[in-house]
């Protein structure tokens, strides 16, 4: 439970970082959540997975066959991180969570107002 709310923090430190502080913290809530999620949940199954894949890949490959499985794991974190981003993303700018949030766009001017009473 801290590592996922571990992830979950650094990946949305790490977006608001990122964009300049340009996108509000609430915008980015979602997408750092799917991805701390996703990654957490990835480094479970790889705790599981990859001491077989390295003896087989060594094995199969010799000295270098770690290090392809290696590569092809990172290619899969950062593809779950990149899709829990995006998803985020379709979430924070979804109908139903601006009304959850209590917040609504405007159609021109980009900033976000709350509601009132």
């Amino acid at each position: 439970m801290l590592s996922l709310l571990g992830a979950t923090l650094l990946w949305w430190w790490s977006q608001h970082l990122l964009l300049s502080a340009r996108v509000g913290w609430r915008e980015l809530l979602p997408g750092a959540v799917l991805a701390g999620t996703g990654t957490v949940v990835l480094s479970w199954a790889a705790r599981l997975l990859m001491p077989t894949a390295m003896d087989r890949s060594l094995a199969e490959f010799g000295l270098l066959g770690p290090v392809f499985t290696f590569l092809s794991w990172l290619i899969a974190v950062f593809l779950v991180a990149v899709s829990g981003l995006a998803l985020g993303e379709a979430v924070a700018t979804s109908g139903w969570y601006r009304r959850v949030l209590g917040t609504r766009r405007l159609p021109r001017g980009g900033r976000t107002i709350t509601r009132s009473g």
